[in-house]
């Protein structure tokens, strides 16, 4: 059970890295769409980094479409994943920027469909990597041996932060519900802050966040050990919600293919791509590799309801 586990978890993985579609043939867009709501409409983002980090940077790509479109957008950062789904799904954002768990749960529960994705160089999906680390000092150097040990998980809906670090410690044979002390720092910078000042023995930490960080000179890779690091996978994607007029929807996918969006990362993780400034578009058939992972880690998508 254990191998079959770890295969699905490489070949779901794996499958995302490479599921990036080329551009469909659609309909002109009608640039005379009217706004669907007299106020405009609502971006929601998730907050997978401090406020004070995403504001600025969406605000100014909330700005762009706006004018683009000709109908107010709305910039909302949400408390957590959840909420930033339950936005959608209550009718209150016509779009959002989903990280990859987040997007299939949106999907499911609210209908969020899936249209672009952060572009990069080659023109396919912006890549990130998950990991697992610990600190030399705690003498722990493989994925058994945090049994026992306290370790900072991100979000639960975080792809980088939850799902993929919980099934590599489920392929190992650990339980994070019951063989660790496991707790949610909220946000991936809170789950750094965690275990680079010893509140943890153990944390998750995505290769955008240990850029971030080295960057601020935070960050030596000789102060950790890395236990496990996920194969590349594919940014999440902005994705719209149902029922918005085709005209309008065409209008904001053609308006989300133009806007610069050079102020979000798409990191580059060593396989020859690089950021760009722009959107690329997105299937949502790129994120059944994550689909295929949620039961590993016991996800009730009824139950999330």
């Amino acid at each position: 059970m254990k191998t079959s586990s770890a295969m699905l978890l490489g070949a779901a993985i794996a499958c995302l890295a490479w599921a990036s579609p080329s551009r469909a043939d659609t309909p002109p867009a009608d640039s005379d769409a009217p706004c669907p709501h007299a106020d405009g409409i609502t971006l929601v983002i998730e907050p997978y980094e401090p406020i004070n980090t995403l504001e600025p940077v969406f605000n100014a790509i909330a700005q762009d479409l706006s004018g683009r479109l000709h109908c107010p957008v709305h910039m909302m950062i949400t408390v957590s994943y959840s909420a930033e789904i339950e936005a959608m799904r209550s009718g209150h954002a016509e779009l959002g920027l989903f990280g990859p768990l987040g997007y299939v749960i949106a999907h499911k529960l609210a209908g969020a469909e899936a249209v672009a994705v952060l572009s990069t160089r080659l023109g396919g999906a912006g890549l990130y990597t998950a990991s697992i680390v610990t600190r030399p000092a705690t003498g722990i150097h493989d994925l058994a041996g945090l049994r026992g040990h306290s370790f900072a998980f991100s979000d639960p809906g975080s792809t980088s932060g939850h799902l993929l670090p919980a099934a590599a410690l489920k392929n190992a044979g650990i339980d994070p519900k019951q063989d660790l002390a496991a707790r949610f720092a909220g946000t991936h910078t809170a789950s750094f802050e965690a275990i680079r000042n010893g509140q943890v023995d153990a944390a998750e930490l995505n290769s955008e966040t240990i850029a971030d960080a080295r960057a601020a000179g935070e960050y030596n890779a000789a102060d950790y050990t890395v236990l496990w690091r996920s194969p590349p996978i594919p940014q999440g994607p902005i994705a719209v919600a149902p029922g918005l007029p085709p005209a309008f929807r065409r209008k904001l996918v053609d308006a989300l293919m133009a806007v610069d969006v050079s102020h979000i990362r798409a990191n580059d993780v060593g396989t020859g791509t690089e950021p760009t400034t722009r959107l690329t578009p997105q299937t949502d058939a790129a994120y059944d590799g994550i689909r295929s992972l949620t039961p590993v880690i016991g996800l009730d998508m009824q139950g999330a309801q």
